[in-house]
């Protein structure tokens, strides 16, 4: 689909919302939104044609069950963190990671998971490369840390796995 046919139907949306929200239906208002809605998708452009992807079930349930259980380990050392206070507890870093071959969608999954996780943060998510860039409160070894965002950003690609030929967001892998 060429990004034109794309942005047509988000120019009507947006239109229709900018005369819905001002509540007068005139000739005026439905210009001003179409000037409106046209700017606000030059200044912030649809992205690329998303990448389909087949879900696993088994691998969802697999992937939220150990990002539950992340949840309530983390929370437990963060809690024992402000309740006993020690340096190499409160020691706070920002680590870079690389996910390797992550699509748009697996690194999302795992930018979310990550901040949904009491003691860490993601600041900044890359998809070309899929790249993170996290807070960390109780640091402790850098490669265990990374080892353990790999391991989730694996759960997450066995749950959600791209389509061959289902739309390509990666430049040159046509």
């Amino acid at each position: 689909m060429t990004a034109t046919r794309r942005r047509l139907p988000w120019l009507g949306v947006l239109t229709l919302v900018w005369v819905l929200l001002n509540g007068d239906p005139t000739l005026a208002n439905l210009l001003g939104g179409l000037a409106v809605a046209t700017g606000v998708l030059v200044i912030f452009p649809l992205a690329d044609e998303p990448r389909l992807h087949r879900v696993h079930p088994v691998g969802v349930a697999r992937f939220v069950l150990f990002v539950l259980g992340s949840l309530v380990t983390s929370s437990i050392r963060v809690l024992v963190t402000v309740l006993v206070p020690t340096p190499a507890r409160l020691r706070a870093g920002i680590v870079r990671i690389e996910l390797p071959g992550a699509t748009p969608l697996v690194t999302t999954l795992v930018a979310n998971a990550i901040t949904l996780t009491p003691g860490t943060l993601t600041l900044t998510a890359g998809s070309n490369p899929g790249v993170l860039h996290v807070h960390v409160l109780g640091l402790g070894d850098l490669e265990t840390f990374r080892a353990g965002v790999l391991d989730l950003q694996a759960r997450a690609a066995a749950a959600f796995t791209p389509i061959p030929g289902g739309g390509d967001d990666h430049e040159g892998e046509r």
